[in-house]
């Protein structure tokens, strides 16, 4: 399923967007509302978002202030407005498709199916990529993780998975130790997938070397070497088993 947040102050148009999202496009799922941005900028750290279907217009500013808090936001993004003029600047936030109100439902779901082919794409690359990376790994990589009081030189092979809780990150070491860092996992991901990990969820990478196995039940969970069962998102599922086959 593709997580997908609306956030707009327009009643009328989030009620034509959640018909719409939910009479014809069911690989999608909505995980939540919200017509400001301090609530809206919560949500998407909170629900981890693959898809933010977001109105230039909001009850406190525009979607362009609310993108602006996010440096390098990890979702892709649907503008809808009722000011055509405002397409350029929309894609200069690198978004997926810009759709001027009042909705047109064909072109609203083109817009998304789009949005779902370029999130499932990537996921394919990441997977290939992967693949590539572990065919390939012949030494040791450090990483540096920086606490408020300590500095810690990290092989990674030694990390079993790494937990993203809002703006910090859990790292789980095989020594049994926990390192908590205050910032969000996804300035780790490129160095992690680099290196023998894979994102089996938007809050969970885990050093594919570390796993135990693949437990189906219930969606599906990777237990790893510390007996930690680790919860694989439902859209993730096919490429974790396409990756466990691979490595036969």
């Amino acid at each position: 399923m593709i997580k997908t947040l609306i956030i707009s102050a327009d009643e009328v148009a989030i009620t034509i967007i959640s018909r719409i999202l939910h009479d014809c496009c069911p690989d999608v799922s909505i995980i939540a509302v919200s017509g400001n941005q301090k609530e809206a900028i919560h949500r998407i750290n909170l629900n981890q978002a693959d898809l933010v279907i977001l109105d230039t217009y909001l009850s406190d500013g525009s979607g362009f202030d609310l993108l602006s808090h996010f440096q390098k936001p990890d979702f892709r993004i649907i503008f809808i407005s009722e000011y055509p003029e405002y397409a350029i600047r929309a894609f200069d936030y690198n978004a997926i498709g810009y759709v001027v109100k009042p909705i047109r439902e064909q072109k609203f779901i083109t817009t998304v199916n789009r949005a779902m082919d370029a999130i499932k794409y990537e996921e394919k690359l990441q997977l290939r990529q992967l693949e590539s990376d572990m065919k390939g790994l012949s030494q040791a990589e450090k990483l540096i993780l920086r606490t408020n009081e300590e500095i810690h030189s990290v092989d990674m092979a030694r990390i079993i998975r790494v937990e993203a809780d809002g703006s910090y990150s859990s790292f789980f070491i095989d020594d049994g130790r926990k390192i908590i860092v205050s910032k969000p996992m996804k300035e780790y991901e490129e160095n992690l997938l680099a290196n023998g990990f894979f994102r089996i969820h938007k809050s969970h990478i885990i050093n594919i070397k570390k796993l135990k196995y693949f437990e189906k039940a219930e969606g599906g969970y990777m237990v790893m070497s510390d007996g930690e069962r680790v919860p694989v998102s439902s859209r993730k599922r096919d490429s974790v088993i396409a990756l466990l086959e691979s490595l036969d």
